[in-house]
């Protein structure tokens, strides 16, 4: 057995053998007695492993992106910079500010400005971004990306068999592959007024009838000159549609738009409720039900249509014997409309639309804020999103993502927003990613899938929903798809007030029922099961505790996620003997609680190597997703040298371990990718083994 080596970039605290050129910090492991089995062996305590240099190395092909709005980046500068520095920035690439996408409202005032800003016509986008990235007080420059719905096409109920997406194998109209939402009816759980969900997308036809009851109502705009008179009919107390259809309200509002009910569309016409007054003091005056960001008003009406399909999919009323019934019966939505008629929108809208939401939750304490639902996606990473998902995920929501419709791996090219982590900024993940089902349980022709960064799938073809002329059509995409997730995720809240964002994930992961078309295509392998999540609930706002045993956990040849106990588990993607050392495959370990080692290596040699001397084998390596002080990371000792640096990878920052394959005791485009640590930016020599 050869010596195996940890090798840094920059000198450390520990001293090197005698027979190592000074060039970098070294680690040697003890070797085993002859005859004997070497122990994986523990390095040094007192050793901290700094980051290696980045290397010059090709990026992977990413998916295409849609076009940037014209000549527009988003430009954040650090809190309490000179406003004369500021200027200087933005002169030194000509560029004209258009528009303050966050910093202004209330309560950022000690935040830094986040920008949209134009170039002048013949800039070059790329050039203008380096130039302000190096400017001081600069913390970032990227494009204004432009993104667009995730549906796919557009043709055109419950007791019809129309309806099969809210389906199971014990509804009266049956569908095994449907959300189950139908049995989750039965047990009795039809949602609560008092769940919030935004829909980030093109607004809301809020006039629509199976619609019309389930429209949220901001609290803290209701008009003071009422606001005490009007009759909480429901005593849920709020004000919502519901109570303002009640014959004891009838003094406050007026059937404007005669339609036969009082609607959001009455409100926005009545001076005595859109009186013109930001009663809430958040920076938006009458935003009644939401905003409108395409055009900058308090109207979210949906002028394209996408918006109110997801809408009716989440929270279509239910049991009023027309039209369609949404996953959950009882909810309020929350109009974000930022997509506009052609169904695409710009990025920093998408900023402030998320924004709204998170803060909007902030500031109440009579409705439950959990999710959002984004089924649009398009162009790359962006900083200025990634902030907006860590400040909601640090407020204690989810944000549901459509997987994308580009029929790609997204554990190989990125799509977003569906790749975006939280595990590093709020503890946990946050960010649930969605793949699109057909009604007879395959996974959709368009949909994206990815054996770590799809969590799981949901209907999505030919769903009927709600459209914003009033009527109902069918549409497919993983926009779809992720609306039924929203709405289970709105249901079980419902029912397990107490459960934080992190434990209402872990339900709806954790119920997924395995399918065999999402075997290795999704981190669960499983499809929505609203009644199964309810059931891992039960009401009980105490999440269940994993079995206290540990054990060993070995993989197959195929990419798959391990979920460990609260004992001490080894967890390896590989199977236990054999040839097969994951070339081709990317593993995803969770130990849970107890102190786990992750297995990267082992006496057969290096894991996760795909041979090719040339790249770095990004597609093949282990995932470790919660790595506890305790926990310890085995490494092959048939590799001379290892390195660490900070890498974000699907979406998710973290550290990335490295094998030295050219043997050159420097960090190079070549050396090899085996694992990355997801959300940890620290390791010390503690945390290795060696076998």
């Amino acid at each position: 057995m050869s010596i195996s080596r940890i090798s840094l970039a920059e000198a450390g605290d520990v001293a090197l053998p005698a027979d190592e050129p000074a060039q970098g910090q070294v680690f040697q492991p003890a070797l085993g007695l002859p005859g004997r089995e070497a122990a994986p062996t523990e390095l040094p305590s007192h050793a901290t492993i700094p980051l290696a240099e980045a290397p010059e190395a090709p990026p992977a092909a990413p998916l295409p992106k849609a076009p940037a709005p014209a000549e527009e980046l988003l430009v954040q500068f650090q809190p309490g910079l000179d406003p004369a520095l500021v200027e200087q920035a933005l002169a030194r690439v000509a560029a004209t500010p258009l528009e303050v996408i966050r910093g202004a409202l209330p309560g950022q005032e000690a935040e830094g400005l986040l920008l949209r800003v134009a170039l002048p016509e013949g800039a070059e986008e790329a050039e203008a971004i380096a130039l302000l990235s190096v400017r001081p007080g600069v913390d970032f420059a990227e494009e204004n990306f432009t993104v667009s719905v995730a549906a796919v096409s557009n043709d055109g109920s419950y007791t019809s068999g129309a309806l099969w997406g809210m389906y199971g194998d014990a509804t009266a109209q049956k569908n095994a592959f449907g959300s189950q939402a139908g049995e989750a009816w039965a047990a009795g759980a039809t949602g609560s007024s008092k769940i919030v969900v935004g829909v980030i997308d093109s607004g809301i036809n809020y006039t629509h009838a199976d619609l019309y009851l389930n429209v949220w109502i901001n609290q803290g705009e209701i008009p003071l000159s009422f606001r005490s008179r009007l009759a909480d009919t429901d005593r849920d107390g709020q004000i919502t549609f519901r109570d303002l259809n009640a014959t004891t309200n009838a003094g406050f509002v007026s059937d404007l738009n005669r339609n036969g009910r009082i609607d959001a569309g009455d409100l926005l016409r009545d001076t005595r409720w859109a009186n013109k007054d930001d009663q809430d003091r958040n920076g938006y005056r009458d935003d009644l039900f939401g905003w409108d960001f395409v055009n900058n008003d308090n109207d979210p009406f949906d002028d394209n249509g996408h918006g109110t399909h997801v809408s009716g999919t989440i929270g279509a009323i239910g049991g009023n014997g027309t039209g369609v019934a949404g996953v959950a019966w009882n909810v309020q939505i929350l109009a974000l409309k930022f997509l506009g008629a052609n169904g695409s929108g710009s990025l920093g809208n998408a900023v402030k639309a998320l924004d709204y939401y998170t803060a909007a939750g902030k500031a109440t304490s009579v409705q439950d804020f959990v999710a959002t639902n984004n089924s649009w996606g398009g162009g790359g990473y962006s900083s200025a999103m990634q902030a907006a998902i860590d400040r909601t995920a640090q407020a204690g929501n989810l944000f549901i993502a459509a997987a994308g419709n580009s029929a790609s791996d997204t554990d190989r090219f990125g799509s977003y927003p569906a790749n975006y982590s939280t595990l590093a900024s709020a503890g946990y993940e946050a960010v649930v990613s969605v793949a699109a089902l057909t009604s007879s349980g395959t996974l959709a022709g368009f949909s994206n899938y990815g054996a770590t960064t799809v969590d799981l799938a949901a209907p999505g073809q030919g769903i009927l929903s709600t459209t914003a002329n009033g009527g109902y059509g069918t549409m497919s995409g993983t926009s779809m798809a992720a609306p039924h997730v929203t709405g289970a995720v709105a249901l079980y809240a419902a029912a397990n007030a107490g459960d934080s964002a992190a434990d209402i994930r872990a339900a709806l992961l954790g119920s997924a029922t395995a399918t065999a078309s999402l075997a290795g295509r999704t981190a669960t392998g499983g499809r929505l099961d609203a009644e199964a999540m309810l059931r891992a609930g039960d009401g009980d706002t105490t999440p269940t505790p994993p079995p206290a045993t540990g054990g060993r956990l070995y993989g197959t040849a195929a990419s798959e996620t391990l979920t460990g106990t609260a004992g001490a588990d080894i967890l390896s993607g590989l199977p236990q003997s054999g040839s097969f050392l994951g070339k081709g495959t990317i593993d995803a370990l969770r130990g849970l609680a107890g102190n786990d080692i992750f297995i990267l290596g082992d006496a057969r040699g290096l894991f996760y190597n795909d041979g090719l001397a040339s790249q770095a084998g990004r597609a093949d390596y282990g995932r470790i997703l919660d790595f506890q002080r305790g926990d310890r990371i085995q490494l092959s000792d048939d590799v001379g040298a290892y390195f660490l640096r900070l890498e974000t990878l699907a979406g998710a920052a973290g550290t990335a371990i490295y094998a030295d394959t050219d043997a050159n005791r420097r960090f190079t485009a070549a050396d090899e990718l085996v694992g990355h640590v997801v959300g940890t930016t620290t390791l010390g020599a503690a945390d290795f083994l060696f076998a």
